[in-house]
């Protein structure tokens, strides 16, 4: 038997919500980088260069949640883009580092749906 196994629900719930919250920092880090790439790029469009680049990059974060998260990827990457995009940049710089909305909603909404995605190719990769 794995250690994690032997680990009760709530531990291995605890375990989780730490690790993502230490994904999320990085996952903050990496979607502000990209959003000023975006704005360096193509500042008239800005937006929307930062939402599609941040649906690709959402393509390889849900591989890496998918990956190292068995029990509950798609819930850690509720948890992941909440903390990376709405209470890291609050705690940081207050207010005025949050995101703007519609870029916030887009990436929210990408990330757990690419990780179910992501999750289900998987799944069926795994099968044949």
């Amino acid at each position: 038997m794995s250690k994690a196994s032997n680990l009760s629900t709530s531990q291995l719930l605890i375990k989780h919500i730490l690790l993502w919250t230490v994904f999320g920092y990085c996952y903050q880090s990496a979607i502000s980088l990209l959003i000023k790439m975006a704005a360096d790029i193509q500042p008239a469009n800005s937006l929307i260069t930062a939402l599609v680049y941040a649906i690709g990059f959402n393509i390889l974060a849900a591989h890496l949640i998918t990956k190292y998260d068995k029990h509950w990827p798609t819930l850690g990457s509720i948890f992941i883009g909440i903390v990376g995009l709405i209470a890291v940049p609050f705690l940081l710089s207050g207010v005025s580092g949050l995101l703007a909305y519609p870029l916030v909603a887009g990436i929210l909404f990408s990330l757990p749906l690419c990780s179910y995605i992501v999750g289900l190719i998987k799944v069926k990769l795994h099968k044949n």
